[in-house]
């Protein structure tokens, strides 16, 4: 595989939690997908930028909105959306482009869950490939290293 910088792709992943209030599902749902799709016209205003996959996983309750998009239109696709009023939710997003950074993406989503999701709190993974401070492969495939695995009850 190349090592090209162009086809390396930067990968943000993120967890959102927050709470809507007992939101109607149509206007939670919109918000969500909202949110996704100004992220994914982000990355496609960045120069140079191809998006690998964007995707999100939104639970309240026993209700799972899950969105994606790979177009810099922004058209989220929908597999499930809620039903029922939205109140606290947890999220995981995962953004992943082409010809751009880390950094880049991390400011991007957490600008874009500000505006879509106020109030919301965003942990965006650490950018970095390994937990063990002795191992020194950039491309570390050890799964016992890796950074930014997040488990939400439910997902």
């Amino acid at each position: 595989m190349t090592r090209d910088a162009e086809m390396i792709p930067a990968i943000a992943v993120a967890e959102i939690h927050g709470d809507l209030g007992g939101v109607e599902a149509d206007t939670a749902n919109e918000r969500m997908i909202g949110f996704l799709s100004e992220v994914s016209k982000g990355c496609g205003r960045i120069e140079g930028a191809v998006i690998g996959h964007n995707k999100a996983n939104f639970r309240s309750g026993d209700d799972l909105l899950s969105i994606s998009c790979t177009t810099e239109n922004g058209n989220v696709r929908t597999k499930c959306t809620f039903s029922s009023p939205v109140g606290a939710y947890d999220g995981v997003v995962n953004v992943i482009v082409y010809g751009t950074s880390y950094d880049v993406l991390r400011e991007l989503i957490v600008s874009c869950a500000s505006r879509a999701l106020p109030g919301c709190s965003v942990n965006v993974m650490s950018d970095g490939g390994c937990d063990d401070p002795e191992c020194t492969d950039p491309d570390c495939r050890d799964p016992d290293h890796r950074h930014g695995m997040i488990k939400i009850d439910g997902l």
